[in-house]
C-alpha cells in the first residue's frame, strides 16, 4: 500500500499538482490525498483509475492497485483485527437505541451487557443474578413498550 502511495506522490508532483489542487480536481479532500499518499488509507480501484486519467499515467496506478496482495490492501494497525475477524464463528455487537449512551441508566446498561447474543460458555455456566429493582423503568421494559 505504502508502494501506491509512493507511486501517486510522484504521478502527482511530475503532472505539476499539490496535493490541494490535485484533490480539487477530482472532489476529494486534501486530507484523503495525504492518506493515500502515506499509505494510511488504501486506494480504491476506480478511485486510482480517475487518477490515472487525470495524471494520465497509463493506468500504472490501477494496474498497481490491482496486483496488491490481500493483506497489503488494509493498514498494518488493521491487520490484527481482520485476521480474528477471518477466525470468527459470528460477528456481534451491540447497539442501544432505546436511550443515548449518556442518558442510559446503570440497569439499563447492565442489561445490555448481560444478554450476551450468543451466549458464550461461561455466560451458560454462570447463574443470573436479579437486578435490583430502583423504582425505574429498565431499557428491555421501555422496549418492548415501544
Amino acid at each position: 500500500m505504502k508502494m501506491v502511495g509512493d507511486l501517486l506522490a510522484l504521478f502527482r508532483r511530475a503532472a505539476g499538482f499539490t496535493q490541494a489542487t490535485f484533490g480539487e480536481r477530482l472532489v476529494i479532500a486534501e486530507s484523503t490525498i495525504a492518506a493515500y499518499e502515506q499509505g494510511r488509507r488504501p486506494l480504491l480501484p476506480d478511485t486510482a483509475v480517475q487518477m490515472d486519467q487525470l495524471l494520465d499515467t497509463k493506468s500504472a496506478l490501477a494496474v498497481a492497485v490491482a496486483g496488491l496482495s490481500e493483506i497489503d490492501q488494509f493498514p498494518l494497525y488493521a491487520e490484527q483485527y481482520m485476521a480474528h475477524e477471518r477466525e470468527a464463528i459470528a460477528l456481534s455487537w451491540y447497539d442501544v437505541l432505546t436511550v443515548p449512551g449518556i442518558l442510559q441508566t446503570e440497569e439499563c446498561a447492565r442489561t445490555v451487557l448481560r444478554n450476551r447474543v450468543p451466549r458464550t460458555r461461561r455466560t451458560r455456566s454462570r447463574r443470573r443474578r436479579p437486578v435490583a429493582s430502583s423504582g425505574r423503568r429498565s431499557c428491555t421494559a421501555s422496549a418492548r413498550r415501544r
